[in-house]
């Protein structure tokens, strides 16, 4: 029997289909392969910008370390490295709308800031710090770099505080008044901040900017709130606003019942515009206060005059001029009481009909007594005070009234050397 060998045939389609799924898998895997690196890249530069701000907060954390232990100067290259990193940080898209890396911007350029002294140099840096934290803050909805942002106020406020205090012990009173303003934003209500503003801005003659600082006084307890007042009183005065100086005055003295300065510029003030009737008690209030102080009885004096109570006038002048027997003005005052009183009777006495020869008579002779009387006063208040028109012409009137020719010369020619 003949052996045969039977050898299968070649199955061309499954060999070409076996070739077919190779070739068609190889380009699949090489897809693959490319997106993965693709990922890979983005996510090494997305940790790489987060890196930066990693960077930037570990320098920051190094330098306010050595900070803390007043060796501010030896952590300014962890500073410097911070704000290199920092400044990759907020421009990139992955991290520019993070509100921490704006927060650590703001941090970094106000400590840069207060590190230097060159105002060129510290004014762009905390420019910068500002904007920063204003977009921080717009950033952090949730509040959740609170404690930070507040930190970064702190260290503004701190730049402007102290750039202040230099510009106004320097007597650049403008800037003082516009670095005392900016520290404000950052801790508003402070009221020696407050303060600090508006004596910066009275010296700068900004007396609207005073006003509004010391207005804001006055609604605080801060401890220097009487000479406020009476400041705040004064201003308003200067600026033509008398009613808001005498309403501030009053207010003061009400919450400040034994300060004689405040109840002094309140009377002042009244008397001032006319408002003498209104103001007698508190001037007999304060007179009673203050037993040595010679104003009140002077202002009482003009008070009497000014409603039309001259004896009353009289004696409290009187009493002014006992307290302070060289007091000119209360002797200036009292001869013109006592003159006009004589000139009154003069007058009257020749109003009197010709058949009152007698009582006419009698009524000279009483006027020109009065008006002896008045001479002591008159004299004395000239003497005291020999640049005064006023004591001159009042002396000058009784030597007319007297007929005496040569004291009115005299008198002429001394006032004529008056400017």
């Amino acid at each position: 029997m003949t052996l045969s060998l039977q050898l299968p045939k070649w199955n061309v389609k499954t060999r070409r289909q076996k070739a077919m799924k190779i070739l068609i898998h190889k380009p699949m895997k090489i897809k693959y392969l490319a997106i993965t690196i693709a990922l890979a890249i983005i996510t090494q530069v997305t940790l790489a910008q987060r890196g930066e701000l990693a960077n930037a907060k570990s320098n920051y954390e190094k330098y306010t370390e050595l900070k803390q232990f007043k060796s501010a100067g030896l952590g300014a290259t962890n500073l410097q490295e911070a704000k290199t990193s920092i400044d990759k940080a907020v421009v990139h898209e992955k991290t520019t709308s993070d509100p921490l890396a704006w927060t650590y911007k703001a941090l970094i350029y106000a400590d840069l800031a207060l590190l230097d002294s060159v105002v060129s140099k510290t004014e762009p840096l905390i420019s910068e710090a500002s904007d920063a934290l204003k977009k921080a803050s717009d950033l952090d909805k949730a509040g959740t770099n609170k404690s930070l942002i507040d930190q970064a106020r702190v260290l503004i406020y701190r730049y402007e505080l102290n750039k202040g205090v230099k510009d106004y012990q320097s007597s650049r009173y403008d800037d003082a008044f516009n670095a005392f303003s900016k520290a404000l934003n950052y801790k508003p209500g402070d009221t020696t901040l407050t303060y600090y503003t508006g004596l910066s801005a009275i010296n700068a003659k900004n007396y609207k900017a005073a006003i509004q600082n010391y207005e804001q006084l006055t609604k605080t307890s801060f401890s220097s709130n009487r000479q406020i007042y009476l400041d705040l009183s004064r201003l308003y005065v200067m600026q033509g606003d008398t009613l808001s100086g005498i309403r501030v005055a009053s207010e003061g003295s009400k919450k400040y019942t034994t300060d004689v300065p405040l109840a002094t510029q309140e009377i002042e003030l009244n008397l001032m515009i006319g408002k003498q009737k209104e103001v007698i008690n508190k001037i007999i209030d304060q007179a009673q206060k203050n037993p040595k102080d010679k104003l009140y009885p002077f202002y009482l004096g003009i008070a009497y005059s000014a409603n039309n109570e001259p004896v009353k006038a009289e004696e409290a002048y009187k009493n002014a001029i006992t307290i302070d027997p060289n007091y000119a003005n209360a002797y200036l005052n009292l001869a013109g009481i006592l003159l006009n009183r004589g000139i009154d009777t003069y007058n009257t006495a020749n109003k009197l009909p010709q058949n009152k020869q007698k009582e006419y008579d009698e009524m000279i002779k009483k006027a020109y007594a009065q008006f002896d009387v008045a001479l002591p006063y008159l004299q004395k208040a000239a003497d005291l005070d020999p640049t005064s028109r006023l004591a001159l012409e009042n002396l000058k009137k009784y030597y007319f009234i007297k007929k005496d020719k040569a004291k009115e010369d005299e008198i002429n020619k001394r006032l004529s050397t008056l400017k």
